[in-house]
């Protein structure tokens, strides 16, 4: 049984490497003026033909489609960046617009103040001073931090604010590519067209 296997892979083995041989060597002689003009080989070379054209263009489509899988990914990473980085210059924006408005610590000394002035009692009165005074200097300490705050946000924003234009740079180029590489596409596409 083992004798029997041995020789059957053996066989297989000298027919896998006897067989490309022939076959090259008969691919490689020239052909008889018969066969040549033979209306079976002029079908079989175009055959052939066709055969590697399509190799080739299925190659190219290959490459081509590996190409759009990597730009399509790289594009979707760049556009979440650009979101990122958008949606953080509006938080910036917000923070900034929130720090600046002092509208309502303004009503509350007004309401405070008019207390003050329809109080006739001189014990409260000198309680809601003395509260006016507090609150004043805590208003304007709270507006020297906002004010220092925002500043940093302002710089933080300059900064968000070239990174977005880079990375929507970026963005805009890989998206040529992408269409450079759908031409190329629709162009081999009717180039298959053509040639049917």
């Amino acid at each position: 049984m083992f004798k029997l296997r041995s020789s059957f892979a053996l066989c297989l083995f000298f027919a896998a490497t006897l067989v490309p041989c022939a076959l090259a060597q008969q691919t490689s002689m020239p052909p008889t003026p018969q066969a040549a003009s033979s209306p079976e080989a002029q079908l079989l070379r175009a055959l052939l033909d066709e055969v590697r054209q399509l190799r080739v263009t299925i190659q190219r489509a290959n490459i081509n489609m590996r190409q759009a899988q990597v730009l399509t990914e790289r594009l979707a990473r760049q556009q979440s960046r650009v979101d990122s980085l958008t949606e953080e210059v509006e938080q910036t924006k917000t923070l900034i617009q929130q720090s600046q408005d002092t509208s309502r610590d303004q009503d509350e000394l007004k309401d405070l103040e008019a207390s003050i002035n329809e109080t006739a009692d001189p014990q409260q009165r000198a309680i809601l001073i003395q509260s006016y005074n507090s609150m004043k200097r805590a208003i304007e300490r709270q507006r020297e931090y906002a004010s220092q705050e925002a500043e940093r946000s302002r710089s933080r924003q300059q900064q968000l604010e070239i990174a977005l234009r880079a990375e929507q740079s970026k963005l805009a180029e890989l998206q040529e590519q992408f269409d450079a590489l759908d031409r190329e596409f629709e162009k081999q596409l009717n180039e298959t067209r053509r040639s049917r």
